[in-house]
Formats: C-alpha cells, structure tokens, sequence
C-alpha cells in the first residue's frame, strides 16, 4: 500500500496527534487493506505496527460495535464506489467490555495516477465527551453533503485533507516539510471539531 497519510512524521507531530485524542487513517479499497497510526489502532483493538503496515478493512469493521457495524459498511460501500465526503460517528469494541467512540472523517476519491478509489483522513475520539454527556447521542454537527454547504469549519478541514493528499502527490524531496506543517493543521482541525462535542 502506497502510504502517503502515515509517513514517518517528526516525534512532535506524532506527540500532539495523540494527545489530541486525533488519529489518521488511509484506505486502498482497491486492495481492501486500511493503514492506520497506533492510536487509531488501539481504538479498534488491532496491533499497532500490523496496522501501521496495513491490515484489511474486514479487521476494522469486526471492531465496530454490533449495533453500528451495518451502518458503517453501507456508507463505506457508498465511499468505495462513488467517492466523496466520509463523515461518520460510531462505537467500536477494542477489548470484550469496553466501548470507545469514534468520530471518522475524511475523503474518498480516484487517485490520479493510478485511478485507484483511496480513502485518507481522520480519527476522534470522542468517548469522554460521550461519557460526560457533552454530546448528543449524533454529533449535532455532521454533515452527509459537500462540505461547500457545511460550516466553515467542515470547509476548511476538507481542505487541509485534500492539501495534506496533493503535498503527497509532489517529489519526494519538496514534501517532508510540507507535510509536517498540514499534518499539525490537520491536530488543530481535529481538536476544533472535537470541542464542538464538548
């Protein structure tokens, strides 16, 4: 899997991601196989470095708590075929016992060179806000449309992906720093749409 959202990033991004309760996430659904960073692979109960390589998609969705589960394949079946705005709250299973929720966002499209469908993005959890009773049982803030009609917010974290997705697509030496500079953009996003559920 041509990895692009979890390249090998400066310990200080790693750092703020995790203590932003905010992960990443890149899918080739061509190949059903999804890459994560540790704590997206936590969230789900998988091994970290396993997840870090890829692991398939079936792995990910076996997590997901039984009452959510065929929620999440039908929007990802949506995404695997037409592409678009990913944007979905839902619970996983880690271990037996335990609850966490998820809020994923991201964006499905063609990869241009290999017009492969590819998925990148991001992860929150939002499980204390749940647990405190900060969040309505749907995150009020959510959209299913093009983020053109959603809220500035939405708009400008779509655009930090799709920034994040064209610095990987320059030369190799053009990108490290690029890449470090969105990626801490991306953190903020997702700590602003996390303090929205607080």
């Amino acid at each position: 899997m041509r990895s692009t959202v979890l390249q090998v990033a400066p310990s200080f991004v790693l750092g703020a991601l995790a203590a932003s309760q905010v992960s990443t996430w890149e899918t080739d659904v061509a190949r059903g196989v999804t890459a994560t960073d540790a704590a997206t692979a936590a969230l789900f109960g998988l091994d970290a470095r396993a997840a870090g390589r890829g692991l398939p998609l079936a792995q990910f969705v076996d997590a997901i708590h039984p009452d959510d589960r065929e929620m999440v394949r039908d929007r990802l079946a949506g995404m695997s075929e037409q592409g678009g705005l990913f944007v979905v709250e839902y619970r996983t299973c880690p271990r037996p016992g335990t609850t966490r929720w998820i809020l994923a966002r991201g964006r499905y499209e063609r990869d241009p060179l290999t017009g492969d469908m590819m998925g990148r993005g991001i992860v929150i959890d939002i499980t204390d806000s749940k647990r405190d009773g900060h969040a309505e049982d749907r995150a009020f803030f959510l959209i299913e449309e093009d983020p053109i009609d959603g809220s500035l917010l939405d708009r400008a974290a779509a655009q930090a992906i799709a920034t994040r997705e064209a610095i990987d697509r320059l030369d190799p030496g053009d990108r490290s720093e690029l890449r470090q500079v969105v990626d801490l953009l991306l953190v903020s996003f997702g700590r602003a749409l996390a303090r929205r559920l607080g």
